[in-house]
Protein backbone atom coordinates (compact mmCIF):
# COMPACT_ATOMS: atom_id res chain seq x y z
CA UNK A 1 0.00 0.00 0.00
CA UNK A 2 1.19 3.48 -0.78
CA UNK A 3 0.96 6.32 1.78
CA UNK A 4 -2.09 7.88 0.09
CA UNK A 5 -3.89 4.50 0.11
CA UNK A 6 -3.08 3.97 3.79
CA UNK A 7 -4.30 7.48 4.55
CA UNK A 8 -7.62 6.83 2.81
CA UNK A 9 -8.03 3.39 4.41
CA UNK A 10 -7.37 4.71 7.91
CA UNK A 11 -9.89 7.50 7.38
CA UNK A 12 -12.58 5.32 5.82
CA UNK A 13 -12.27 2.18 7.92
CA UNK A 14 -11.11 3.53 11.27
CA UNK A 15 -12.08 7.21 11.22
CA UNK A 16 -8.43 8.10 11.86
CA UNK A 17 -6.87 11.17 10.21
CA UNK A 18 -3.15 10.84 9.46
CA UNK A 19 -1.03 13.03 7.24
CA UNK A 20 0.58 11.72 4.07
CA UNK A 21 3.96 11.99 5.82
CA UNK A 22 2.76 10.00 8.85
CA UNK A 23 1.43 7.28 6.56
CA UNK A 24 4.72 7.16 4.68
CA UNK A 25 6.52 6.80 8.02
CA UNK A 26 4.19 3.95 9.08
CA UNK A 27 4.98 2.09 5.86
CA UNK A 28 8.73 2.76 6.20
CA UNK A 29 8.67 1.51 9.80
CA UNK A 30 6.83 -1.65 8.76
CA UNK A 31 9.39 -2.37 6.06
CA UNK A 32 12.28 -1.65 8.46
CA UNK A 33 10.77 -3.93 11.11
CA UNK A 34 10.23 -6.75 8.61
CA UNK A 35 13.16 -6.59 6.20
CA UNK A 36 12.11 -9.79 4.43
CA UNK A 37 8.72 -8.29 3.57
CA UNK A 38 9.88 -6.15 0.66
CA UNK A 39 11.96 -9.02 -0.74
CA UNK A 40 8.96 -11.38 -0.53
CA UNK A 41 6.71 -8.78 -2.17
CA UNK A 42 9.09 -8.22 -5.08
CA UNK A 43 9.68 -11.97 -5.58
CA UNK A 44 5.94 -12.69 -5.43
CA UNK A 45 5.10 -9.96 -7.96
CA UNK A 46 7.92 -11.08 -10.29
CA UNK A 47 6.79 -14.71 -10.17
CA UNK A 48 3.17 -13.71 -10.79
CA UNK A 49 4.25 -11.61 -13.79
CA UNK A 50 6.14 -14.60 -15.17
CA UNK A 51 3.27 -17.12 -14.81
CA UNK A 52 0.25 -14.73 -14.76
CA UNK A 53 -1.18 -16.15 -11.53
CA UNK A 54 -0.64 -16.29 -7.79
CA UNK A 55 -1.28 -19.27 -5.52
CA UNK A 56 -2.46 -20.13 -2.03
CA UNK A 57 -0.47 -22.49 0.17
CA UNK A 58 -2.60 -25.38 -1.17
CA UNK A 59 -1.93 -24.38 -4.79
CA UNK A 60 -5.29 -22.80 -5.58
CA UNK A 61 -4.61 -20.29 -8.33
CA UNK A 62 -5.85 -16.79 -8.99
CA UNK A 63 -5.16 -15.87 -12.58
CA UNK A 64 -3.88 -12.33 -13.14
CA UNK A 65 -3.83 -11.38 -16.82
CA UNK A 66 -3.76 -7.69 -15.86
CA UNK A 67 -0.27 -8.11 -14.42
CA UNK A 68 1.10 -7.76 -17.96
CA UNK A 69 -0.93 -4.63 -18.73
CA UNK A 70 0.67 -1.36 -19.79
CA UNK A 71 -2.11 0.39 -17.87
CA UNK A 72 -0.62 1.26 -14.46
CA UNK A 73 -4.00 0.90 -12.69
CA UNK A 74 -4.65 -2.60 -14.06
CA UNK A 75 -1.09 -3.74 -13.42
CA UNK A 76 -1.04 -2.29 -9.89
CA UNK A 77 -4.35 -3.99 -9.05
CA UNK A 78 -3.04 -7.33 -10.34
CA UNK A 79 0.15 -6.93 -8.29
CA UNK A 80 -1.91 -6.28 -5.14
CA UNK A 81 -3.95 -9.40 -5.92
CA UNK A 82 -0.70 -11.35 -6.38
CA UNK A 83 0.37 -10.32 -2.87
CA UNK A 84 -3.07 -10.80 -1.34
CA UNK A 85 -3.77 -14.30 -2.69
CA UNK A 86 -1.07 -16.19 -0.74
CA UNK A 87 -2.25 -14.52 2.46
CA UNK A 88 -6.02 -14.07 2.26
CA UNK A 89 -6.50 -17.01 -0.11
CA UNK A 90 -4.59 -19.31 2.23
CA UNK A 91 -6.67 -18.05 5.16
CA UNK A 92 -9.80 -18.91 3.14
CA UNK A 93 -8.41 -22.40 2.43
CA UNK A 94 -7.74 -22.91 6.15
CA UNK A 95 -11.28 -21.81 7.02
CA UNK A 96 -12.78 -24.14 4.41
CA UNK A 97 -10.86 -27.07 5.88
CA UNK A 98 -12.07 -26.12 9.38
CA UNK A 99 -15.65 -25.92 8.06
CA UNK A 100 -15.31 -29.47 6.73
CA UNK A 101 -14.24 -30.69 10.18
CA UNK A 102 -17.05 -28.77 11.88
CA UNK A 103 -19.67 -30.17 9.49
CA UNK A 104 -18.60 -33.71 10.39
CA UNK A 105 -19.33 -32.92 14.06
CA UNK A 106 -22.79 -31.44 13.47
CA UNK A 107 -24.80 -34.71 13.59
CA UNK A 108 -23.75 -35.08 17.24
CA UNK A 109 -24.91 -31.51 17.92
CA UNK A 110 -28.37 -31.11 16.37
CA UNK A 111 -28.87 -27.87 18.33
CA UNK A 112 -25.92 -26.21 16.56
CA UNK A 113 -27.02 -24.30 13.45
CA UNK A 114 -24.36 -22.79 11.18
CA UNK A 115 -25.89 -19.86 9.32
CA UNK A 116 -23.18 -17.64 7.85
CA UNK A 117 -19.53 -17.22 6.94
CA UNK A 118 -18.11 -13.69 6.79
CA UNK A 119 -14.49 -13.71 5.61
CA UNK A 120 -12.73 -15.51 8.48
CA UNK A 121 -15.74 -15.65 10.79
CA UNK A 122 -18.40 -18.30 11.24
CA UNK A 123 -21.81 -17.46 12.65
CA UNK A 124 -24.02 -20.01 14.43
CA UNK A 125 -27.34 -20.05 16.18
CA UNK A 126 -26.76 -21.72 19.54
CA UNK A 127 -29.02 -22.23 22.56
CA UNK A 128 -27.82 -20.15 25.48
CA UNK A 129 -27.10 -23.22 27.61
CA UNK A 130 -24.81 -24.66 24.88
CA UNK A 131 -22.56 -21.62 24.29
CA UNK A 132 -19.54 -22.91 26.25
CA UNK A 133 -19.78 -26.39 24.74
CA UNK A 134 -20.09 -24.88 21.27
CA UNK A 135 -17.13 -22.59 21.78
CA UNK A 136 -14.92 -25.49 22.86
CA UNK A 137 -16.05 -27.61 19.89
CA UNK A 138 -15.54 -24.83 17.31
CA UNK A 139 -12.21 -23.74 18.81
CA UNK A 140 -10.88 -27.32 18.74
CA UNK A 141 -11.79 -27.78 15.08
CA UNK A 142 -10.65 -24.32 13.94
CA UNK A 143 -7.23 -24.42 15.61
CA UNK A 144 -6.00 -27.59 13.91
CA UNK A 145 -2.62 -27.14 12.21
CA UNK A 146 -3.77 -26.93 8.58
CA UNK A 147 -0.69 -28.36 6.83
CA UNK A 148 2.34 -30.29 8.11
CA UNK A 149 4.86 -27.49 7.51
CA UNK A 150 2.54 -24.64 8.45
CA UNK A 151 4.24 -23.27 11.58
CA UNK A 152 2.04 -20.29 12.41
CA UNK A 153 -0.30 -20.97 15.34
CA UNK A 154 -3.99 -20.74 14.47
CA UNK A 155 -5.91 -18.95 17.22
CA UNK A 156 -9.69 -18.87 17.21
CA UNK A 157 -11.72 -16.42 19.26
CA UNK A 158 -15.41 -16.59 20.05
CA UNK A 159 -18.07 -14.09 20.91
CA UNK A 160 -21.79 -14.33 21.45
CA UNK A 161 -24.82 -12.13 21.67
CA UNK A 162 -28.42 -11.77 20.64
CA UNK A 163 -27.32 -9.93 17.46
CA UNK A 164 -24.17 -8.40 15.90
CA UNK A 165 -24.69 -5.16 17.79
CA UNK A 166 -24.57 -6.92 21.15
CA UNK A 167 -21.64 -9.33 20.85
CA UNK A 168 -19.32 -9.99 23.79
CA UNK A 169 -16.06 -11.90 23.63
CA UNK A 170 -15.97 -15.32 25.26
CA UNK A 171 -13.05 -16.39 27.44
Amino acid sequence: MFPRGLQKTLKFKAGVDRSFEECAEIIDNLKAGYPGLTKWQEETKAHAAKVCYSETWLGRRRYLPGILSDDWGKKSFAERCALNTPIQGTAADILKAACGRIIKGLPERPWLQPILQIHDELVFIVPEDKVQETEAFIKEYMEVQPYPDFDVPIVSEGSCGSDFGHMEELD
